[in-house]
């Protein structure tokens, strides 16, 4: 098939375009740079240079793919001189808008978008599922990150396409946050991650094999509707943080007050490591015939970390 993805060239990019081209699919990657796009030609794909908010532009790039499936896997964390926050914002909004309309436009048969399992009403001790509401009344930031994932949601939904929407969990693995050189790393390191409160706040982590393997299983199984990409086994920050800190041979996390959190480090930080929910990935395993090789973060970790 002819298959189309929009931000081919981040972390999860980087493992899903090999898998896609190694699948017999004929790949056209959207990158905005053009040092990306010859790395993105060696992997087999064929790479254009474009903006995502250049719908004209963005029309005839996709049209001339003549794509069967269009991935969107467009996020814009590592913008350079940009509000990380602001500009991924954009794109699942803005961006989100211009690229389901040019896949209409394009003739293209199913939808395939990347979205995020972590950004749940806060359920407690319970795992979310993909009926639970998004935190649209979360306090700052988080409102606004569940209000942007709410409408590439709503827009992918209501596509008139095949349209499958991926809730990943946290990625982990090379060119993440999680990479050893990264940024959690770093500060588990220096002692800067602090274990907050109970330490109940709940993580589903997901290698990024695991879900470019998920991705590529959406594009030809599972009925339209939205799907956790997610690891077996949710994790409690008073579990993997310690346990991660012993891999790293790094000091153990030091206690922090839940409002000191909020106070220093703001409404995000205070939500992810204090509020958030663990997710199921139950119905990808039954809709996507789907399954995580690494079903636990204790194994990826001891994998990613055990050299470091």
């Amino acid at each position: 098939m002819n298959i189309f993805v929009a931000g081919g060239s981040g972390a999860i990019g980087r493992v899903l375009v090999p898998l896609l081209v190694d699948a017999g699919h004929s790949v056209t990657v959207l990158t905005r740079s053009a040092a990306k796009a010859e790395a993105l030609r060696a992997m087999g794909s064929q790479a254009m240079v474009g903006d995502v908010f250049d719908s004209p532009a963005l029309d005839a790039l996709v049209a001339a793919a003549r794509p069967d499936i269009v991935v969107h896997q467009l996020t814009a964390f590592a913008t350079p001189g940009a509000d990380p926050l602001a500009e991924t914002i954009r794109i699942r909004t803005e961006g989100t808008r211009n690229l389901v309309q040019a896949a209409q436009r394009a003739g293209a048969s199913r939808l395939v978008t990347q979205s995020i399992s972590f950004i749940c009403s806060p359920a407690g001790s319970a795992v979310t599922d993909e009926d639970s509401p998004l935190y649209l009344q979360g306090p700052g930031a988080v409102g606004q990150l569940a209000q942007a994932v709410a409408e590439l949601e709503r827009r992918t939904l209501e596509s008139g396409l095949e349209a499958v929407v991926l809730r990943y969990g946290w990625f982990y693995g090379a060119g993440t946050s999680y990479d050893p050189a990264g940024a959690i790393p770093a500060a588990i390191r220096k002692g800067r991650m602090p274990l907050v409160g109970a330490g109940d706040s709940t993580y589903s982590f997901i290698s990024l094999r695991d879900a470019a393997a998920a991705t590529l299983q959406a594009l030809t199984q599972g009925a339209p509707g939205i799907y956790n990409i997610v690891d077996d086994e949710p994790a409690p920050l008073r579990e993997w943080l310690p346990f991660t800190a012993r891999l790293l041979e790094a000091p153990q996390p030091g206690p922090m007050d839940p409002e000191t959190v909020k106070q220093k480090l703001g409404d995000m930080a205070f939500y992810v490591l204090n509020h958030q929910s663990g997710a199921s990935n139950a119905r990808a395993r039954r809709g996507l015939g789907w399954q995580p090789q690494t079903p636990s973060w204790r194994t990826g970790f001891a994998q990613l970390y055990g050299g470091a």
